[in-house]
């Protein structure tokens, strides 16, 4: 059976790439650490896992939920905003539950535009934003080059120059780590505004942040409920990355479209999921996350010093990021042939040509091992041929 021109136009997705890599090697009996994928080896804190039991035993959990989620998790996602970043949401109708934030991500922009509208697409950036987002729902992508030298932040004459109805925007950013200010966000948001072009704004990795850095949201611009919306996801921060439960907030009008498209394809998240991540947010203490929560920012901070210091060491250019658990590192030869070299040697890491031809000369590690196994694997890497 033939498949869609939409589906053959689609370069194989990068981590499915690598997944199958790592079956193979290891069938092979090849011991792996693995820097790929950016699925969080910490533990779910105890307190929701067994707020995710107690869900399991109230009957009525196991009936559907609604596609935009049950009330009492949109009036804590409320709560939790206003505490964090000062921001004041309707639980009833800024607010919509999702599977996991790449679903919502995937689909926001099929409410609003046309198969003959242009989506910017950050480069380099997370696959989904061109392919699952963009091209496989019949969109233009416009290519938006973020370089090293700007800190991976669109400038001014980039937006203003471009022609696009829609931009997907990410920070703390993956894969570099490159991290936005709020006045920053504040220009991107008002030039979006004249342009009268929806901003998809990912803010995955907003409590994932180091030193003195507190990721802000885009709900803090003046006027950023016009034509903005947030995708939030617990994934990362609380290391429920297979529980599959996210949120966005933002515009009225964005998020009315969000759940027109979700009452057509879903039945939402399950509400013992729902109710497990109610009581993952609830544990901040006046916008401040868990010791449980803290603890594994200081690992990931351990963990980051040590890889980013012993490959400076090897002669490699690298940047300590102040966001997400990813080191961007910066390589002499193509990426693609620079992780082969690496896999041979039993190490895993994501080649930055997967994050569009932007990151052809880099390769992503993700901090998702151990301080042992990064010691392991420094002794393995080779050192930069200059």
């Amino acid at each position: 059976m033939k498949t869609s021109s939409r589906l053959n136009s689609l370069p194989p997705y990068p981590f499915a790439k690598l997944e199958n890599l790592i079956s193979q090697k290891r069938q092979e009996g090849i011991d792996l650490i693995s820097f790929g994928i950016g699925d969080p080896d910490l533990p779910t804190p105890a307190f929701v896992n067994q707020a995710l039991i107690d869900g399991l035993s109230i009957p009525g959990n196991h009936n559907y939920s609604s596609s935009a989620g049950e009330k009492s998790f949109r009036d804590c996602i409320s709560m939790w905003f206003e505490k964090r970043f000062n921001v004041s949401l309707n639980p009833d109708n800024e607010i919509c539950a999702l599977i996991g934030s790449k679903e919502g991500l995937a689909h926001v922009f099929r409410a609003f535009l046309n198969s003959d509208e242009t989506i910017a697409v950050p480069n380099p950036g997370y696959p989904l934003y061109e392919h699952g987002g963009t091209m496989l729902n019949g969109f233009k992508p416009l290519i938006l080059d973020l370089s090293e030298e700007f800190d991976y932040i669109p400038q001014t004459n980039q937006l203003q120059e471009s022609d696009f109805s829609g931009i997907y925007l990410n920070y703390p950013n993956n894969p570099t780590g490159a991290v936005i200010q709020q006045s920053e966000l504040n220009n991107i948001v008002n030039i979006c505004n004249e342009k009268d072009s929806i901003i998809v704004y990912d803010n995955a990795y907003s409590e994932i942040t180091y030193g003195d850095y507190k990721a802000p949201s885009i709900m803090q611009c003046t006027n950023a409920t016009q034509n903005s919306i947030e995708f939030h996801s617990l994934s990362k921060t609380f290391n429920m990355t297979g529980y599959r439960i996210g949120f966005a907030v933002g515009s009225k009008i964005l998020i009315d479209g969000l759940k027109k498209i979700k009452n057509q394809i879903d039945s939402g998240s399950p509400k013992f999921i729902q109710h497990a991540a109610t009581t993952a947010l609830n544990s901040y203490s006046n916008g401040v996350p868990p010791k449980e929560i803290l603890d594994n920012i200081k690992i990931y901070e351990t963990r980051m010093s040590l890889l980013y210091n012993g490959l400076s060491k090897l002669g490699y250019d690298v940047k300590m990021p102040s966001g997400t658990f990813y080191l961007w590192m910066k390589i002499n030869e193509d990426c693609e042939s620079f992780a082969m070299k690496l896999l041979d040697k039993g190490i895993v890491v994501t080649p930055g040509s997967g994050f569009g031809n932007a990151g052809a000369n880099y390769v992503r590690f993700s901090l998702t091992v151990s301080e042992s196994d990064i010691s392991r694997a420094l002794e393995k890497i080779p050192e930069n041929s200059k």
